[in-house]
């Protein structure tokens, strides 16, 4: 399957990661699949979790009947963590999904940016967790557990 035919199946499935203007809340002028919201999500972190991040989110939305309602502002990295913004939700369903969120950002720290192993380092300069495999050799990193420490 190509990546437009696996775009269009994720945005059947979880509607909110279609890309959309963040002020008028229309679709994405000339929008071909080529892309979808969870592209701005770190390569490791997708492959561990991003979809099933996703269907956890649906499943609450859908309980709330405002899966077709909910837009993802903003997804991204920030000092070694996953960020995911999203507009605001019914009452009665924000905090199931922040505490999923805060749990998917823990998770977040302890995987590996770029292939979604188990994090073993962190860098010091741009802050993100990487396997022995994948961090770099050239960068200053500390063992993941004196960083969680310090924290």
């Amino acid at each position: 399957m190509n990546t437009i035919e696996q775009n269009k199946k994720l945005v059947e499935a979880f509607p909110f990661l279609l890309p959309r203007n963040r002020w008028t809340d229309e679709v994405v002028e000339d929008y071909d699949y080529t892309w979808t919201e969870l592209d701005a999500m770190p390569e490791g972190w997708r492959k561990l979790f991003g979809e099933h991040m996703c269907a956890e989110i649906a499943a609450i939305l859908k309980n709330a009947n405002y899966l077709d309602k909910y837009r993802i502002i903003q997804i991204k990295e920030k000092y070694g963590s996953l960020r995911w913004y999203g507009s605001g939700v019914p009452a009665e369903i924000s905090e199931e999904l922040n505490t999923l969120i805060r749990f998917y950002e823990i998770l977040s720290e302890r995987t590996c940016i770029v292939c979604g192993a188990p994090a073993t380092r962190v860098t010091t300069g741009w802050i993100s967790p990487y396997c022995d495999n994948c961090v770099s050799k050239d960068e200053n990193s500390v063992p993941i557990k004196e960083w969680l420490e310090k924290r």
